[in-house]
């Protein structure tokens, strides 16, 4: 099985660059879920370049954002669930609805080598997904940061299980650069294909 991903905007793991740290700090604060550097990227998906994010945040997509990595205590800081909101407050997407939800917690991949890094199965096992009343034509699952796309991928199989009939693609407004280590733009609207297979591991194309 495979989903089509878009997201905004690119960033330097390990890369010593101005640009680089200066990404990482970029993917921080969308981490934190920084009202003032999401709502930043507005005008950039408003404009032209953007144009091949329009099937993802379009006016006829319903937006649902990816779980945190721990079942979230009330109150508690959301990202993905203020990226939603913040897009959706500038017209993007058609509603934003908290389908999916952790029940309990795995390890956070941020922290976790690759090799360790918790498998599509696992995120399946730890993620309920509410079966809508009225089900949407389109959900664009939305992430704060796309690395290996795990976690989205097991987002996208358990919404296929309840929504068979609903195109269903990945939004994250920042991804991992690739094998380069520095990188030439922060802004760099792009989409692609995460390819899920058998073992649980992903590929993430580009």
């Amino acid at each position: 099985m495979s989903y089509e991903y878009g997201t905004f905007a690119n960033y330097s793991p390990r890369g010593s660059s101005e640009l680089a740290v200066k990404s990482r700090k970029a993917c921080g604060a969308i981490k934190a879920g920084r009202v003032d550097v999401i709502g930043s990227a507005v005008p950039h998906l408003q404009d032209a370049k953007a144009d091949i994010l329009r099937p993802f945040l379009g006016p006829d997509v319903t937006l649902v954002p990816v779980p945190r990595s721990a079942p979230l205590p009330e109150g508690a800081l959301w990202p993905a669930k203020v990226i939603c909101d913040v897009l959706h407050g500038q017209g993007f997407g058609q509603e934003v609805q908290p389908y999916l939800r952790r029940t309990r917690a795995v390890p956070r991949s941020s922290n976790s080598l690759a090799a360790e890094r918790p498998l599509v199965p696992v995120h399946m096992e730890s993620i309920e997904a509410e079966r809508p009343f009225f089900v949407p034509d389109k959900i664009t699952i939305v992430d704060d940061v796309l690395t290996m796309g795990r976690t989205s991928f097991a987002c996208a199989e358990l919404l296929r299980e309840v929504c068979p009939n609903t195109e269903i693609r990945i939004f994250a407004m920042i991804r991992t650069q690739g094998l380069q280590n520095d990188i030439e733009k922060i802004v760099d609207p792009a989409t692609g294909i995460i390819v899920g297979y058998p073992s649980g591991k992903t590929h993430r194309d580009p």
